[in-house]
């Protein structure tokens, strides 16, 4: 008869192992170019940012999932914005926070190291609802080549994400919400698409 001490083991064993293959994703460079700070720029419109942080959880889901290998409820897999691009600081302010770069500024070496880990190990967490501090994956996209594109179409967000793109053409931001549509279809995770749109110059 196996022992409670071996019995417990192997149930955590098998109620991890469908978690493990989270722990291997990492930020895709190829799809995704990660948010800068301008630390001498305006942080912009405090309601804008208020409004950016309910616009991006609304129908985020809670990432909790009743059982290891199932999927949490995802009511809006992706939701799309658009901004005029005087909005820049506020939105790249925003931005910067809900990725949590802020936490590793505020951080000595240590803190960010633990943090980091922290954020990494959060998949195998998969019973506990988001908390609105916990970061989400970002990109910044002033320019998208065709590579890029497909890659946004192959890609699958580890966590939720939020995409700007930065006044791109209406052509290029329609190719990307497409792509992002096929990304959507096979999400865990919502993704939220933010365009900046660039100044109308009339004669």
């Amino acid at each position: 008869m196996l022992s409670v001490e071996l019995a417990l083991a192997l149930g955590l064993a098998a109620a991890f192992a469908p978690r493990l293959p989270h722990l291997r994703r990492r930020y895709d460079a190829t799809a995704l170019s990660p948010i800068t700070r301008r630390p001498e720029a305006d942080p912009g419109d405090e309601a804008l940012k208020a409004r950016l942080n309910a616009w991006v959880r609304d129908g985020a889901g809670s990432g909790a999932a009743l059982l290891p290998w199932a999927t949490a409820h995802l009511p809006t897999p992706l939701s799309r914005l658009q901004l005029p691009d005087g909005q820049e600081n506020a939105v790249r302010h925003f931005g910067y926070r809900l990725a949590g770069y802020h936490q590793l500024d505020e951080r000595g070496r240590l803190g960010g190291i633990l943090y980091r880990i922290g954020v990494q190990m959060r998949p195998l967490l998969w019973f506990l609802p988001r908390r609105p501090d916990e970061p989400w994956d970002d990109a910044w996209l002033d320019e998208v080549d065709d590579n890029r594109l497909a890659a946004l179409a192959r890609w699958t967000p580890r966590r939720p994400t939020l995409i700007v793109l930065d006044r791109l053409s209406a052509r290029r931001v329609e190719q990307i919400a497409a792509a992002l549509g096929i990304a959507a279809g096979k999400a865990e995770h919502p993704i939220r698409l933010l365009v900046l749109e660039a100044k109308t110059i009339q004669a």
